[in-house]
């Protein structure tokens, strides 16, 4: 490849990265891997001037702002910092800087480079008045109402400053993000990649509710610009800043020698795993105000600041035997049992193998001496085999047959990379079937979360999803449980029996076929409008249901065939559940004859919950757009359903059109009434 070929290449692949870390939240390489690539555009291009231009990835910071939010210009530029990666890189770093300003009075800060979402926030006589994200590092975005969920961020300070405006780091504590992810895999929703993108994704949305329910934190760094006060080095800001309240920059040391900047950098580094948040690496800051502003910035990054990175921390371990787990839908992944490692701050054991392909692609035995590292700084995962190191009875591993929790027969479907376990009744799936029964999107039973599903199964009292309808016979068990008062057992009794007459559409969603979400449950309640037609209809029925298919046919035909789930519906039905269609919510007609798709990341509701609003008014939603598509409702990073509405030209309609389109059907409701 010529060298211009690969400057190009390099570009554009940045460019893409940087769409989909900075805009869309979704990242599909490391910071490790991306950092690399900007290094080697970095070094060609200062190597071949020739082939350099102004809109290269090197001479711009971060992404493009959404057109969702108001436009917010930084008075005060939001730069990025220039990354390095090796001790000499450090020390070089010093010497231009003594080079230009000296060394009399010269003292550097090291500070922890929290991994999470960069924002400005200003205050006005005391009072938090706006707040916004980098965006491109000149415009961003107004996250202000977002921002003011956050609970450690100070909504107003010491009202004799007159104007302050601050710089910091919004993140996700590790703790926090896997409750999120695992809310979002109950609900058959996204999850997201790691700490970092989930911050960013709960911040940059539209719907200030959800930001404050993702318990969002954030790390203040650098004062931006303030009026009524003057400061002579930034270790005197960040004290200034704890005692306005701010949480500012935790565990920043001042340093003057090379080697005590070495040491923090070390020090930092060897506490990662010892934090409640990400960092991935080390900030290094020369301290004095004054010197700063004789060295400058560039377009781009200041020369008194820069940013050591941290290399993925990897350790070579045996697999000891390869486990294979059962999740809610049935579905099979293999866990790799390793000889225990310390890595990243704790002792791992075990880490994900993902499916069959992925083992097979690595080529992953037992016995094998393998390379591990975490994901995000927080799940355990392969990396690769060491191959050289494999000992002669290593031996290769194959799927079970059938699942290691019930006995039933697995099965794998043509073209997936996961192989599921059909048992509905499966006893490692009972938990997770219970949390995807109760959620708010299927019937809806408050109370009935995680903690108390725990608790229930802990103490014998539930063993399947019907059993939930038999807690009002168990009252007296009940109050000898841990945390279960009169109150709260009487308010979870009342919701368990007012999700007795949910929709029959509510009821097949919650009972986990597979490929049934919302939209197919309401489809297959509006078809056949008993759960008894249900059952007895035949795959080509099911499969002549609008944007149904085969495959979605066959998984409810499936599901209906098996003695096990014939049973638990007739326990439900003996419990009370309503099993017809015409119970429960009301419909309009608003929607009568259209036909709408979604796509792209929907911030105001869930994917499901704009179905279910649709399907409400009498619409219909399909997965596909075609000419007899009516509108297509297009979120953020909409895709090639987006492109295709757009050459067919179908009406294509935002989430504030689409609220409009409710309220109106709302209002015609209203007047027919």
């Amino acid at each position: 490849m010529e060298i211009w070929e690969r400057i190009e290449f390099l570009k554009t692949e940045l460019e893409k990265h940087n769409k989909l870390y900075y805009e869309n939240d979704a990242p599909i390489i490391s910071d490790f891997e991306y950092d690399a690539m900007l290094r080697e555009l970095e070094e060609l291009e200062e190597k071949y001037p020739i082939y350099a231009t102004p809109d290269s990835p090197t001479k711009h910071v971060g992404g493009r702002v959404n057109e969702k939010f108001s436009k917010v210009t930084h008075a005060v530029p939001m730069k990025s910092l220039g990354d390095i990666f090796s001790k000499e890189e450090v020390f070089e770093f010093t010497e231009r800087v003594r080079n230009t300003v000296g060394s009399d009075g010269l003292s550097f800060v090291v500070e922890r480079k929290i991994d999470g979402l960069s924002v400005s926030v200003e205050y006005e006589n005391g009072r938090l008045i706006r707040a916004s994200t980098r965006g491109d590092g000149l415009v961003g975005e107004d996250i202000t109402e977002n921002a003011r969920t956050i609970k450690n961020l100070p909504k107003s300070i010491d009202p004799s400053i007159p104007y302050l405006e601050v710089r910091g780091e919004v993140y996700m504590p590790f703790e926090v993000f896997l409750r999120v992810n695992e809310q979002a895999e109950l609900a058959g929703e996204k999850t997201f990649a790691n700490p970092r993108n989930a911050a960013a994704g709960s911040l940059r949305q539209l719907n200030a509710k959800v930001a404050a329910e993702r318990q969002l934190s954030i790390f203040v760094f650098n004062i931006q610009a303030i009026r009524g006060r003057e400061f002579s080095t930034h270790a005197d800001t960040l004290r200034f800043l704890s005692d306005l309240g701010f949480e500012a920059s935790p565990g920043f040391i001042e340093c003057r020698t090379d080697e005590e900047i070495w040491s923090a950098i070390e020090s930092i580094g060897e506490s990662r795993g010892e934090l409640s948040y990400g960092i991935d690496g080390a900030v290094i800051k020369v301290n004095e105000i004054s010197l700063r502003e004789k060295l400058g910035e560039t377009a781009k990054i200041p020369r008194w600041a820069i940013a050591y990175k941290y290399p993925p921390e990897e350790k070579q371990t045996r697999l000891l035997a390869i486990e294979v787990s059962v999740g809610r839908t049935g579905k099979l992944t293999p866990v790799a049992v390793l000889e225990p490692v310390h890595l990243a701050g704790t002792t791992v054991s075990k880490a994900t193998l993902n499916n069959e392909d992925f083992i097979k692609e690595k080529d992953v035995r037992i016995g094998d001496m393998v390379v591990v590292r975490k994901a995000g700084e927080i799940i355990p995962e392969i990396v690769s085999v060491n191959i050289i190191e494999r000992p002669s009875d290593a031996k290769p591993f194959a799927m079970p047959e059938v699942c290691p929790a019930c006995g039933e027969k697995v099965y794998r479907k043509e073209g997936e990379s996961h192989i599921y376990c059909l048992n509905e009744l499966c006893p490692a799936q009972t938990y997770r079937a219970m949390m995807h029964f109760a959620s708010k999107d299927t019937m809806n039973i408050d109370g009935m979360g995680p903690g108390m599903i725990n608790i229930l199964l802990d103490a014998d009292l539930i063993h399947d999803v019907a059993d939930i309808y038999t807690l009002s016979e168990k009252k007296d068990l009940l109050l000898g449980l841990d945390r279960m008062g009169e109150s709260s057992i009487a308010n979870l009794l009342a919701s368990v029996e007012e999700s007795k007459h949910r929709p029959l559409s509510r009821l097949i969603a919650a009972l986990g076929i597979r490929n049934v979400g919302v939209v197919a449950a309401r489809s297959l309640a509006k078809a056949f409008g008993s759960m008894d037609n249900l059952k007895n209809a035949t795959v080509l029925e099911l499969a002549a249901l609008p944007d149904f298919g085969m495959v979605t046919a066959q998984c409810v035909a499936d599901f209906f065939s098996k003695e096990s789930n014939l049973a638990l519906i007739e326990k439900l039905r003996s419990c009370g559940v309503n099993m017809e269609e015409d119970a429960g919510e009301k419909t309009g007609t608003a929607f009568a004859g259209k036909i709408f798709v979604l796509t792209g990341t929907l911030s105001k509701y869930t994917r499901n919950q704009a179905s279910e609003l649709i399907l409400a008014q009498g619409g219909t939603v399909s997965s596909s757009v075609s000419k007899n598509t009516s509108y297509v409702l297009a979120g953020e990073a909409a895709g090639s359903k987006l492109t295709k509405a757009q050459s067919l030209g179908v009406a294509v309609i935002s989430e504030d059109d689409f609220e409009k389109m409710l309220e109106e059907a709302g209002s015609s409701s209203g007047e027919e009434a």
